[in-house]
């Protein structure tokens, strides 16, 4: 594999061209493997992460390439791609194990929904599936769950929300200390005042925070449980904390609540103030997979590329906020239509020829269809709840998506990106005087 770095080394201290050799070819069982990967520096523009680095392209030349593996073999491509696919136990790119992976469970869900759908009928109409994977990391990372004087809590981080983390970590929250979600407020500090977190980068938000979220909301729970033992009038071993109150074990109804509890902070000369910290470092990388499927017409007349839909299945782990798992995923994809279909930076003797968005084109609504959300949730055991990490994964297999469901509409295969109309146009005349 050999990338186009641009001008400059590792920006932002990254070192990402290996990401796209792994990413690439983890997805199936390949016995006998050797990777090259070479980075190449030329007069352009310096390269930086972009959403999931360097894997969609390996991913856009291995499924191209899954895709003609099948059709010669006279295999329908999506039960060729199930039948070599990898599971818990197969080794890894690196020569590891996978550990509990939900691909096989993924491929299994959307090859349900794509008969329950059925065959797609039309002219210079094609389907295409692709399939990606990505192994998001985590990072060290601090948390305070403060107590307030009525009961609520405050949850303070220092990360940044840019997905909806924010209402994910409230809803941890809400979850460990068991009460309602709208009694947990989430405070983002600066460096100045918020315990340390990592960039909000990388699909790792989540899965960073909330080891150190459960660990404070167990140190408040501890604090809880001493302070409510002094007032039942037992000792702590015997109390447990349940449903947002602490009671005796085995008699229910003795209990104080976290209401109850938390009101002496208000009065002179008040009681302790509850505060749990926690903190975290880095886990183990969650495996994730994810399989695509998108229908396409083509204008042979015009080579314009119509995407009529879109179909995503991926193991998350455990959608703790669906919706926000799903915009993540259609997101994704929508940037992955613009990539494969029409976003280019052109340069001629080092100068970038559309540097502004009159001329470097982006997808708008009426270029990406819906895009179905199919959460596949088969849990990770290195990561609280058994969550894996969600954004980078599904722009993975989108640009081989779109490049297969093309090659099904009009049996031309197109090996450069953008799939521009001129580009799709021009390969079909050139096939079609081939064949004269």
């Amino acid at each position: 594999m050999i990338f186009d770095y641009g001008a400059l080394y590792g920006v932002g201290g990254m070192e990402i061209v290996p990401f796209g050799s792994f990413s690439g070819l983890n997805p199936y069982r390949i016995p006998n493997l050797k990777i090259e990967c070479y980075d190449v520096y030329t007069n352009k523009t310096p390269s930086g992460p972009y959403r999931a680095p360097t894997a969609s392209q390996a991913a856009f030349a291995v499924e191209s390439q899954m895709d003609l593996l099948a059709r010669a073999l006279e295999m329908d491509p999506f039960e060729f791609r199930l039948e070599n696919a990898v599971a818990e136990g197969d080794t890894m790119v690196t020569g590891t194990p996978f550990p509990k992976i939900g691909f096989k469970e993924a491929l299994e869900r959307m090859r349900k929904y794509l008969a329950k759908r059925g065959k797609l009928e039309g002219e210079n109409r094609g389907r295409g599936v692709a399939c990606g994977f990505w192994a998001p990391a985590s990072g060290a990372a601090g948390a305070n769950v403060n107590v307030n004087a009525d009961g609520t809590v405050a949850l303070v981080v220092g990360s940044v929300d840019i997905s909806g983390t924010r209402t994910t970590l409230a809803q941890i929250v809400a979850e460990e200390l068991g009460i309602p979600f709208e009694n947990v407020s989430v405070v983002t500090g600066d460096t100045e005042t918020a315990p340390f977190s990592i960039p909000s980068v990388g699909s790792m938000i989540t899965r960073s925070l909330a080891p150190p979220v459960c660990q404070a909301c167990q140190d408040v729970k501890d604090q809880l449980c001493r302070k409510a033992a002094q007032q039942l009038e037992v000792k702590r071993k015997d109390v447990e904390f349940a449903h947002g109150r602490v009671q005796v074990k085995g008699m229910p109804e003795k209990y104080v609540s976290l209401a109850d509890l938390a009101r002496g902070i208000a009065h002179f000369p008040g009681e302790n103030p509850i505060t749990g910290r926690g903190s975290s470092k880095g886990l183990q990388q969650s495996p994730v997979f994810t399989v695509e499927v998108a229908d396409v017409e083509v204008d042979k007349e015009t080579g314009k590329v119509k995407v009529l839909s879109y179909i995503a299945a991926q193991d998350v782990g455990l959608a703790i906020n669906p919706t926000l798992v799903e915009g993540q995923i259609q997101g994704a994809v929508a940037q992955g239509i613009g990539w494969a279909l029409s976003e280019n930076c052109i340069f001629h003797k080092g100068v970038m020829q559309n540097a502004t968005l009159l001329d470097y084109r982006m997808p708008t609504a009426a270029d990406v269809p819906f895009v179905d959300t199919l959460l596949v949730e088969v849990s990770f055991d290195a990561s609280p709840f058994g969550i894996r990490g969600v954004g980078e994964p599904p722009i993975v297999p989108s640009l081989a998506t779109i490049a297969n469901a093309i090659h099904s509409a009009t049996g031309v295969r197109l090996k450069e990106l953008p799939m521009t109309p001129e580009a799709i146009l021009n390969r079909i005349k050139t096939q079609g005087k081939n064949k004269q």
